[in-house]
């Protein structure tokens, strides 16, 4: 098979590229065995506008550079770009972001300024949701201009949409082959079948894939890219609870909880738990990521009764290019060796932002070749967390 681009990597960073180049013409496919699978369908699905970025009272370069992606998101979702996100299931028009009474005075210069004033909105108590209307809440309640989308329902929906540009493969068996002064990739299907895959241009973007991926082009006089690894253990809270998306404000740059509610197979209510109990989870038992979750829902909302929920935990492999000091990327990363790129967008929302960067790097034209994806095995959408996690009481 001979195509202009190859994307190896099913996540949103390569389903959004995907999109777009063949929107110009351009003959691109897609190979991955599930689409979603890693940091994707782990996602808590919020299209950040980078108020979060700023925690610390100032802008950071994450928060200016992510700062525009809730407007082309949205433009996306209401149809009015290559990529055509109108069927996706909106979990939530925006996210909230509240405060404790004791987060002290540092933040309201923050809140006021005007930039924060174009992405946030004070609550009045009239218009607090019931979860904040019990006499013990004393903070404050804003609302961001994040939309938080179903994350499922977006690779369904680009599955649908890239059908006849995606292809199944066996990722373990499948791999980069030298070929002349580049790379070919040799993929195996399914059903055990070879299929050799020249393209002009590959772009990698199976997040912590990409380190095996590249390490086919070691001993060829290649700097190999750097990745970083910033894991998470994300805990999931199941029974009655109410419907939330929201971060909750602490003292450090990060929030104290960042929660987005999601139904399981069986339409129950599940809290998927991120901030800071996922970050400093990352490679502890469990059992003690589940329960310092627990106690800091229980503080933040002493008003609940998390008695009688069911827990679990989920480990994301968190992978982005590598920074000097170990930190968050402020934008997506990507480098070039021969005719490969290999590329980590950061953030979900970062996803046109990537694309834009790549596809000025790739400077494809309109395509001199056929269509070659058609009749080949189409991979499936990755399983939730929700629905994959063995839930228990405590």
């Amino acid at each position: 098979m001979a195509v202009d681009v190859l994307i190896v990597g099913g996540g949103i960073a390569g389903l959004w590229l995907l999109a777009e180049l063949r929107a110009q013409g351009c003959n691109a496919v897609l190979a991955a065995d599930e689409l979603g699978k890693g940091q994707t369908i782990a996602s808590q699905g919020i299209i950040h506008g980078g108020t979060k970025y700023a925690l610390t009272g100032k802008l950071t370069g994450a928060a200016l550079a992510i700062g525009e992606m809730p407007g082309i998101w949205r433009a996306a979702l209401d149809g009015r770009r290559p990529v055509d996100l109108s069927k996706v299931r909106i979990l939530a028009e925006s996210q909230l972001l509240w405060t404790s009474a004791g987060i002290g005075s540092r933040m309201t210069g923050f809140f006021a300024s005007r930039l924060m004033k174009s992405r946030m909105e004070a609550l009045s108590p009239a218009d607090y949701p019931e979860l904040f209307r019990d006499s013990r809440f004393h903070g404050g309640l804003y609302r961001l201009d994040e939309p938080v989308l179903d994350v499922p329902s977006l690779l369904e929906t680009l599955r649908e949409q890239l059908a006849g540009g995606l292809i199944q493969v066996n990722v373990q068996d499948s791999g980069l082959q030298q070929a002349g002064e580049g790379y070919r990739y040799h993929a195996v299907l399914p059903d055990g079948a070879d299929l050799e895959i020249e393209a002009r241009q590959i772009v990698l973007t199976a997040g912590a894939g990409n380190e095996t991926l590249l390490a086919a082009l070691a001993g060829h006089g290649h700097r190999l890219p750097q990745m970083q690894r910033r894991p998470l253990q994300m805990v999931l809270a199941r029974g009655g609870l109410p419907m939330i998306y929201a971060h909750a404000l602490g003292m450090s740059d990060k929030p104290r909880a960042t929660i987005t509610s999601h139904w399981d197979a069986q339409g129950r209510v599940v809290w998927y738990v991120g901030g800071q109990p996922a970050e400093l989870g990352a490679g502890k038992p469990a059992e003690k990521a589940i329960a310092a979750a627990r106690h800091e829902l229980a503080d933040l909302l002493p008003w609940l009764d998390f008695s009688a929920l069911e827990w679990a935990a989920w480990d994301v492999d968190r992978a982005e290019g590598r920074q000097l000091d170990g930190g968050r990327p402020d934008q997506p990363v990507f480098v070039r060796i021969a005719n490969v790129l290999a590329a980590w967008p950061t953030k979900l929302a970062f996803a046109p932002l990537l694309s834009g960067h790549l596809q000025s790097e790739l400077g494809m034209a309109k395509s001199d070749l056929g269509w070659a994806a058609e009749n080949l095995p189409i991979p499936p959408v990755a399983k939730t967390a929700w629905d994959s996690v063995n839930f228990s009481g405590l």
